[in-house]
């Protein structure tokens, strides 16, 4: 039996450990087994793990009536003198066998995700301190990213019925199974990174406006980012915005008493001539609407109208800790939305960096305004050769793919099929809308100013916005003397004119929160899509 488990070195800030081979104690005392539908469970058991144990778990797991369904937990407890440690055994489902039905490697990797979380709940809540987790090879950085998703607390503002304090998770292997050590620590300490940035971006959005200020947002993110190596932040106050010019930002910001933030991280991870990322995310602290305020119903949530600001950051966050080699810029406007007597009213003509004026014909379209400022000074000033904007920017992204999908505005064809294969791989799903001419035309009809921040029609709100923002990627698209041919073709098509900067819009609205306790969601502020956004500056990176 000393040949049960062997235990991997994982992260020293996730738990301590010796590597090689264990005594009959183990070090855990409970232990996560994926098992799949359709399986010999006494068999399997008695197979993959040596007597007593594997006969003691085959007959308990047959008395509780395991099936290995997806999601299917059953919390086994041994009794062998020689483990006196190890109380508990979780055999988790992961739905039918790669072999019993062709599914992809994502789809595999969903499952663990789920199946590991599930299991990771429920030996938490029954007291377990340190949670061995054994997976196949291919799948443990799925396993380790469920396991910190698991782990997150959502009761963090509670005074009573806290839960327990969070176990150590680490990765086991069977005795037989051929892993290395280098390559399960490695993959599990990225998996863990990659849920760690994502419980970053639910907090953020999770806290209370009032303990969520600009000002406290981007203390925030020093505390978090400022350590990591190659990072540095500067959180601009307002003195510096109405120096750049940046008047929609200052606009949208001048109801509330406290004061903007225009927060501007670096991370440094390539050479100076590398090519740069540019990320940016909508930082509204706190969304009434302004003048045009909102229903009562559910503003509370809009304390998480910073989600965009959160998962780029949270994004960031991700790329240091796994120290990329690849230049990022990271801008976030911070700013609360408020009616307060200096606030900017219906009607009223802003001033954008750019010098475009736009007239403001509802107060509540406050995030295309802020992004506006956001990206014309990152793409214009850093001049990144990719530019991403992540923003709960439209309801009607919600009404259009719900809870399901994040909306991707792209002028890029290959920019989409690198963000889509990155969602697909993390299971945070991105779907293709249009940016179409006629969308971008409709944001021009204003008497008074170049552009007005609400359509001149009630269709298509999501698309509207989007192309409300390409107006501010770069140089203004207009220009004298040029046909609208040339602009469209400056506006949407990238890759054919040679356009310097492939852009993304990412509306994350409908995907905000979630309202499942399920595997490893919670019922709260989602933080997605984090993981997609890692996953995707991973492949950028890699194909330097």
């Amino acid at each position: 039996m000393q040949n049960l488990v062997r235990s991997l070195t994982p992260p020293a800030r996730h738990l301590s450990s010796a590597t090689g081979r264990l005594s009959p104690r183990p070090s855990f005392d409970s232990l996560v087994i994926p098992v799949h539908q359709g399986t010999d469970l006494r068999e399997r058991l008695t197979t993959l793990l040596p007597d007593p144990l594997g006969q003691q778990l085959g007959t308990q797991a047959a008395a509780a009536g395991s099936k290995g369904k997806l999601n299917e937990c059953h919390i086994l407890y041994p009794d062998v003198p020689a483990l006196a440690d190890l109380r508990r055994v979780a055999l988790v489902g992961t739905g039918q066998a790669p072999e019993a039905r062709e599914q992809t490697p994502a789809e595999l990797d969903e499952k663990t995700r789920v199946s590991v979380a599930s299991a990771v709940k429920s030996l938490r809540s029954q007291g377990s301190k340190r949670i061995g987790v054994a997976v196949p090879e291919a799948h443990i950085a799925a396993a380790a990213a469920a396991a910190s998703l698991a782990l997150f607390d959502p009761t963090y503002a509670k005074t009573v019925a806290k839960p327990s304090a969070a176990p150590a998770v680490f990765p086991v292997t069977l005795a037989g199974r051929q892993l290395s050590e280098e390559a399960a620590t490695e993959a599990w300490e990225r998996g863990w990174v990659y849920g760690e940035a994502q419980n970053l971006a639910r907090r953020w959005m999770d806290t209370p406006a009032n303990l969520m200020t600009p000002s406290a947002f981007a203390a925030e993110v020093e505390t978090h980012l400022g350590p990591l190596a190659n990072v540095t932040v500067t959180a601009h106050d307002t003195d510096w915005a109405v120096a750049q010019k940046m008047g929609l930002f200052l606009g949208v910001a001048q109801g509330s008493a406290e004061p903007a933030r225009f927060l501007e991280i670096h991370y440094r991870g390539a050479g100076a001539g590398a090519p740069t990322l540019g990320l940016v995310g909508k930082g509204v602290t706190f969304d009434t609407g302004g003048i045009d305020i909102k229903p009562w119903q559910g503003m509370e949530d809009m304390k998480a109208d910073m989600g965009g600001a959160a998962c780029v950051a949270a994004t960031l966050y991700g790329i240091a800790s796994l120290r990329m080699p690849i230049n990022v810029v990271c801008a976030i406007p911070l700013c609360e939305n408020m009616p307060g007597g200096r606030a900017v009213k219906p009607g009223d003509v802003l001033t954008a960096m750019n010098g475009q004026t736009v007239e403001v014909l509802n107060t509540d379209a406050e995030g295309r305004l802020i992004l506006a400022d956001a990206l014309y000074y990152v793409s214009t000033v850093h001049r990144p050769s990719v530019l991403l904007d992540v923003a709960t920017l439209t309801g009607a992204m919600a009404v259009a793919l719900g809870s399901t999908y994040t909306g991707v505005f792209t002028n890029s064809d290959t920019l989409w099929s690198a963000l889509n294969r990155a969602g697909n791989a993390q299971h945070e799903l991105l779907w293709r809308m249009p940016m179409h001419p006629e969308y971008r035309e409709v944001m021009r009809k204003s008497r008074v100013a170049d552009l007005a921040n609400l359509s001149a029609s009630r269709g298509a709100g999501s698309c509207t916005a989007a192309m409300f923002l390409r107006e501010f990627v770069g140089e203004p698209v207009r220009s004298d003397g040029e046909d609208d041919a040339a602009a469209e073709d400056r506006t949407l098509r990238v890759e054919s004119s040679g356009a310097p900067v492939h852009y993304a819009h990412l509306d994350i609205a409908g995907v905000m929160s979630s309202k499942a306790g399920n595997g490893y969601n919670h019922d709260g502020m989602s933080g997605r899509p984090t993981r997609a956004l890692i996953a995707y500056v991973q492949q950028l990176a890699q194909a330097k």
